[in-house]
């Protein structure tokens, strides 16, 4: 009986033991298997966040462009009405230089 008892409480141990072993390989397996789903978000929320970057920086360099053009099309508006009184005051110069030689 006692050896039964001393056998039966071995077989306890040893049977503690693999739960415990199984325990511990079970709980290293979810740790690498988290790590790695960690890894993964992390990789494609760097992967978004570029992506939406670059596109964030293409649509500032079109209104970057289009405000160019809006303001080259101002300048030239500006440029041809400075040509359009140069020549207004060029025809009145021309006059009274006329009038005052005559």
């Amino acid at each position: 009986m006692v050896e039964e008892t001393i056998r039966s409480i071995r077989e306890t141990e040893n049977q503690a033991d693999e739960i415990v072993r199984t325990a511990e390989e079970r709980s290293l397996a979810i740790l690498e298997e988290a790590k790695k789903q960690a890894e993964q978000t992390a990789a494609e929320l760097t992967g978004r966040a570029k992506a939406e970057a670059l596109a964030s920086a293409e649509r500032a360099k079109e209104e970057g462009g289009r405000a160019e053009e809006a303001s080259a099309e101002e300048i030239e508006k500006d440029i041809r009405a400075l040509k359009d009184l140069a020549l207004v005051r060029e025809k009145e110069a021309v006059n009274l230089v006329i009038s005052l030689l005559a």
